[in-house]
């Protein structure tokens, strides 16, 4: 019996000891990477240590501030432009309610059309210092030998502080583990203090 209970306590040590590798598997190290916006603030986005951060030009109205992140095996984009309230000298101060309502027109006029679902749902962006409003489809065009082309988007609005604008979550499922890891992504961002 002595035996028995010694050999379960060193299989419990082992398991003991395995779990925190088993932790970091699945929550890689992360990093703070930082896109100033000129004199409006610094938006701060945390990825896992391996993603890359490319600044791009959308060729957007205004020239926001338009950058990209990319997971290391190019599966998941985050595409984001960022604005600031009193963007270009007008009155820019999107609420909640103004976001929910851009996504969703947005949606009807430019996705809607393409997407293999004929309905959406705008979801909530929460984060502990961000919020926002999305909206996620499949695209029915897609075709698997196209380089740089993505089953699923989601796209959206956020807000932190001062700082908002639009963001397009590009990966290959609609609601897996690449989703989730964009989603958990957008959910990190805050306007540095």
């Amino acid at each position: 019996m002595r035996a028995c209970l010694k050999i379960m306590g060193g299989a419990v040590f082992v398991l003991m000891n395995l779990l925190p590798l088993a932790r970091a598997a699945e929550n890689p190290p992360l990093t703070t990477n930082t896109v100033a916006v000129g004199m409006y603030g610094t938006l701060e986005v945390l990825t896992p240590k391996d993603w890359t951060l490319v600044y791009t030009n959308m060729h957007l109205t205004g020239k926001p501030e338009s950058v990209e992140f990319h997971s290391p095996s190019n599966t998941i984009v985050i595409r984001l432009a960022i604005y600031w309230d009193g963007f270009a000298g007008n009155l820019s101060k999107p609420t909640d309610a103004d976001m929910t309502q851009i996504v969703s027109n947005t949606v009807v006029r430019s996705y809607l059309p393409i997407a293999v679902e004929k309905t959406f749902v705008v979801e909530k962006l929460r984060g502990p210092k961000v919020t926002g409003s999305f909206a996620r489809f499949t695209d029915a065009g897609w075709v698997p030998m196209l380089k740089d082309e993505y089953r699923n988007l989601a796209t959206g609005m956020f807000r932190s502080g001062n700082l908002w604008g639009t963001f397009d979550l590009v990966c290959f499922d609609k609601d897996g583990p690449q989703f989730n890891q964009g989603l958990k992504i957008m959910e990190s961002l805050r306007r540095k203090p």
